[in-house]
């Protein structure tokens, strides 16, 4: 946790993201705010790869046991 951040909210964002901002994204976003968006789509973004990777082994899975 960031000593002296005093907004709930910004609080709470930190939270949503295990507060953990990755280093690359501190460095690279001037603001506190920008950092946890961009951290927030980085999440998404790393979700989404790996849904596609799950749906490909469920789907060879599920395709081989329907033959």
């Amino acid at each position: 946790m960031i000593p002296g951040l005093t907004d709930a909210r910004i609080l709470r964002a930190l939270e949503l993201l295990g507060n953990q901002l990755d280093p690359d994204i501190e460095e690279t976003f001037p603001t506190l705010e920008e950092r946890i968006l961009a951290q927030a789509l980085e999440n998404v973004e790393q979700a989404e790869r790996r849904l596609r990777e799950i749906q490909l082994l469920v789907g060879d899975v599920a395709l081989a046991s329907s033959r």
